[in-house]
Formats: C-alpha cells, structure tokens, sequence
C-alpha cells in the first residue's frame, strides 16, 4: 500500500473509531439520567431531607404554583426539582391574573404561592425557597402537625425574642409541620399528644416534680432534648445520673483553635460518631463541623439497665475542660489546675425503656447537649448548627426522615461571629501575612524601582 492510500486508510480508521465513540457516549446519555451540581449553593439539586421527604409520596401529588408574570422561572425549576425526584408529583405554573378562579377555588390569593394536593389534602405554602415548599408537601403528607413544648419557668430561650431566643429555629420547625408551644410543667405533667419536650437553656433548676413529670414523659415513649449551658442544674443532672448520662460542672475553652471574633470559650465540636441518626443521618452526614458558644460537657456514666446511650459528638483535640468561674475570668487552662485536655464530650443521644414495654409502645428517646447558644438566633445558620438542631428534635420525634442535610439558609442579619475557624498558627500567619509580608513587598518593591532608576539615570 502507497503511502497516500495509508495515510488516507489511517484517517478513515480514526474518523469511524471518533463516531463510534460519539455515539456510545449518546446511548449511554440516553439511557442513564444522573445530574452533578457545580452551582456554589447547589440551586439545581433538592437536600437530601427533602429528597427523602418526596421518597414517602407513594400517590398523585400535584402542585399548582401561581406566579406573577415576568416570574415564572423563578419557580419552575425547583418545582421541576420536585418532580425529577418522585414520578408521582406533577405541577401547573398558572399566572395569577389570567386565572384567578382557579386560584380561588384552591384558596390562594397572592403571588408565588403553591397550592399541594395529595389524597384529599390540601395546603397552601410559599412556593419558593425549598423549605417552604417542602414544608407544604409534608403537610399533606403527615396531615397533621407534629406538637413540640418548649418548657418554661427556668429561664429557658423562648421560641421568639432576640438574638439570644428560638425564634428561626421555631420558625424552621415550623417549616417541617412542627406546632411549637410554651407549658410549665409546674401546673402539671407534659401536656397530652405532645411529641416533643425542649428545655432551652434553663438557668434555674428544675423542681423535683417536674423532673417526675419529665422521666414519666420519657417512660411513656416521649421524645426528650435537652440544651443545658454551664449552670448549676443539681436537680438536671441527678435525673440524668439515673439515665447514665454524666453533665460535668465545667466549660469548655478553646484558646488554640477558636472561631473568628470569639473570645476563645467557643467550642468547635467537628468529631461525630458515624452510624446514628443524629449526627450521620441517611440523608446527609453533618461534615462542617458544629460551633457551641458557651458548652460544658455531657457524657455517658454508668451502664443503667434499659437505657442505651452513646456520645455522639465531641470537641476537638485541642480543647480544654475548666471550672466555669476561672473560665470566665480568662485564666488559662493547665493540668496542674486540675483542667482536662479534650477531645470533650458535649452531645448524648439514649434510648430508654426496654423494648415491648407498655403494650408495644416505642421507647423514650433524649437528646442532651451541653450548650443552647448553638440553637439561638445568633448562631442558628453557622457551620452544622441548624442540621444537628433540627435531626435531634427530628430523631426524638420519631422522624428519621426528616433528618439529613437541609438547604443552606444564609439570612441577611448582623451575627457576632464570623464562619471561619482558625489556629492560634493560622491567626498569627494570616497577621504576619496582612501586616509585614505585604507591606514589606511593596516597601521592596518600591525600593527597588527607585534603585533601578538612579543606577539608569
């Protein structure tokens, strides 16, 4: 064969080995649908809570959306998200003004609302962000609300107030069909259909007949959470003592690694147990790390029969345990004053009550973290706070499903603190950077343009 033919023969060779390759990349396009996200908030992919949340709908789901003109797509992609991920949902995108009877008869009366219905249900919600309309879908899903009772009387966070209060988680768990409500346990036991107790950060203890009402509560199958920031709780922690769950009367410092713009008390939690519906949830394991302002330890004691606890989260290496008095006053942690090096326990999740126990019902399930400021207004939205709020209220509540990675909220409010966790190395790096590299390049540079100058005349 001449080389002209080769040459030609070589070609042909490589063009029919190009269009088999093309049209195997097509065949595989066509029969496989898998999407990648590289948006930087992940606008094109529903959070894992929700995708398991649509997982339950098991009938015809249909969302009818009604926009203001010039608006449509700001709703029509993540209703498309929606029905991507379960073929039972449908959607309508209806403009307002041309059809306002059809809006009335599903009872919505403004813009960028979504009327759900599934089997005979019905509920209007905000069709945008995702929570809001997730929140619309599980609805009609559950059909009726889950109760959550903040206890009060002790100084406890209230769900609303300032920065210092639960007003956005309330809000969130709102959201996921939770009816937040506020009860002393003072005027009697835990109020009837109740799916949740949470004590807030309580400053005062608990009298012994509310710690009654509150183990009986836990006995009958009842989902508990506790936050408890460094105070004496005596009444607190012999309840818990009798559940095998240790709350130390210390705080938690963290001079070495400590979050920007705190004052070195802020506990950076970013070792969680894997395998427990909490912290590693199907849905999404929490992989940012937590912050607690102000925490103190909280681990498991002695084994107690028909309890099972575990500790689930813990600070890092470089944390260290101090009496609360010292702490505040910023003396510096040591061995010789009798102060522990970490990795310090802050979270416990138990299960209680043996299994059968009262003609089948479930057991009680408890949550206990050594600090509440996590859950606050101020701190809600930093790191992993919002997701381990929300999947220990969820797990208590008995609802693995709604546990798991949720949509990035990032509210436009002045918070105390910046995201960014340094070392006391990274701190000193970043200020010798900003403060002598940066200045000393240019005062160089500039010494040296003017020596190059003088030297050429």
């Amino acid at each position: 064969m001449s080389r002209g033919a080769r040459g030609w023969t070589e070609l042909a060779a490589q063009v029919l080995l190009l269009l088999v390759g093309l049209g195997g990349v097509q065949v595989a396009a066509e029969r496989t649908n898998h999407r990648v996200d590289l948006t930087p908030g992940r606008e094109l992919t529903v959070a894992p809570a929700t995708r398991k949340l649509l997982a339950e709908v098991a009938a015809p789901l249909h969302i009818t959306v009604f926009f203001r003109r010039g608006t449509r797509e700001r709703y029509a992609d993540l209703v498309r998200l929606f029905a991507d991920a379960n073929p039972h949902v449908d959607f309508e995108l209806l403009d307002l003004d041309r059809f306002p009877e059809r809006a009335r008869s599903l009872g919505v009366s403004a813009y960028g609302r979504a009327a759900i219905e599934y089997g005979g249900r019905r509920a209007v919600v905000l069709a945008a962000p995702e929570e809001q309309l997730a929140g619309g879908v599980r609805r009609v899903v559950r059909s009726h609300p889950r109760r959550l009772v903040f206890t009060t009387g002790h100084g406890e966070r209230a769900p609303g107030g300032g920065a210092d209060g639960y007003g956005r988680l309330a809000a969130a768990l709102a959201d996921e069909d939770y009816a937040p409500e506020v009860a002393s346990l003072v005027d009697g036991p835990v109020p009837d259909r109740a799916d949740v107790l949470l004590v807030a950060g309580p400053r005062h203890d608990f009298l012994l007949p509310e710690l009654d009402a509150v183990a009986a509560y836990l006995k009958a199958g009842g989902g508990v959470v506790m936050l408890l920031d460094p105070a004496p709780l005596p009444n607190v922690a012999e309840l818990l003592a009798s559940l095998g769950i240790r709350l130390g009367d210390d705080m938690i410092v963290e001079r070495d690694r400590r979050m920007l713009g705190t004052d070195g008390l802020a506990a950076i939690v970013e070792l969680f147990k894997r395998g427990n519906p909490v912290t590693d949830p199907d849905a999404g394991a929490i992989d940012t790390g937590a912050v607690l302002p102000s925490a103190r330890t909280v681990d498991v004691g002695a084994a107690v029969p028909g309890v099972d606890a575990q500790t689930i989260a813990r600070t890092a290496p470089s944390a260290w345990t101090e009496d609360p008095a010292r702490a505040r006053r910023g003396e510096e942690p040591s061995a010789a004053a009798g102060d522990t090096l970490g990795p310090a326990p802050v979270l416990v999740m138990a299960e209680v009550g043996h299994d059968g126990d009262g003609g089948g019902r479930r057991r009680g399930r408890l949550v206990v973290a050594g600090d509440a400021d996590f859950a606050s207004d101020a701190y809600l939205d930093l790191l992993g706070n919002r997701d381990l709020a929300l999947n220990a209220i969820a797990w208590v509540a008995g609802e693995e499903a709604l546990a798991g990675e949720r949509p990035r909220q990032v509210p436009e409010v002045v918070r105390p603190l910046s995201p960014l966790v340094l070392t006391a190395r990274d701190a000193s790096a970043i200020f010798a950077a900003a403060a002598v590299v940066e200045p000393g390049l240019v005062l160089l540079a500039g010494a040296t343009l003017v020596g190059l100058r003088r030297r050429w005349g």
